[in-house]
């Protein structure tokens, strides 16, 4: 089985390392980009498994990066992660709007990323026979939730 390919969209270098550690040593290729616009340029030539995000990124802010993945055709089926420092409730509302499939505040305990990554790749892969009812409602909330027009 090929492995699955995880893309980390982050500046700061110590986070960068630490993610990247915890999903090599979980089994996933790994693609790093250190801004939204480099993020987004990998994202659409790569076309990874699943992104991990953060919003408070230099240039494309990760709330940008989560809204042109979530509006393009290309990637709008691709899982979407966000791991920041920004923490209030109106961040959180505000990532779920722009696509963000799951919501992770710094410091990130290595077994909850990892456990986020591996359930939204196997949900992703899952036949209608396999998914949950859990799964289903997430699924049909990914297709509700607002769209930028």
């Amino acid at each position: 089985m090929q492995s699955k390919t995880v893309l980390i969209v982050e500046d700061d270098p110590a986070s960068l390392d630490i993610f990247e550690t915890i999903l090599r040593h979980g089994g996933y290729e790994v693609v790093t980009a250190r801004n939204g616009a480099d993020g987004l340029r990998q994202a659409r030539a790569l076309l990874p498994d699943a992104v991990v995000v953060d919003i408070g990124l230099p240039d494309v802010p990760g709330f940008g990066v989560l809204d042109e993945l979530s509006d393009d055709p290309a990637t709008d089926s691709i899982p979407l992660i966000v791991c920041t420092v920004h923490v209030f409730q109106h961040d959180q509302v505000r990532a779920r709007r722009a696509g963000a499939d799951v919501f992770l505040m710094k410091p990130v305990d290595p077994r909850e990323l990892l456990g986020a990554v591996n359930r939204l790749l196997r949900e992703s892969d899952a036949s209608p026979d396999d998914v949950s009812p859990d799964a289903d409602a997430q699924r049909e909330y990914a297709r509700s939730r607002p769209r930028r027009v």
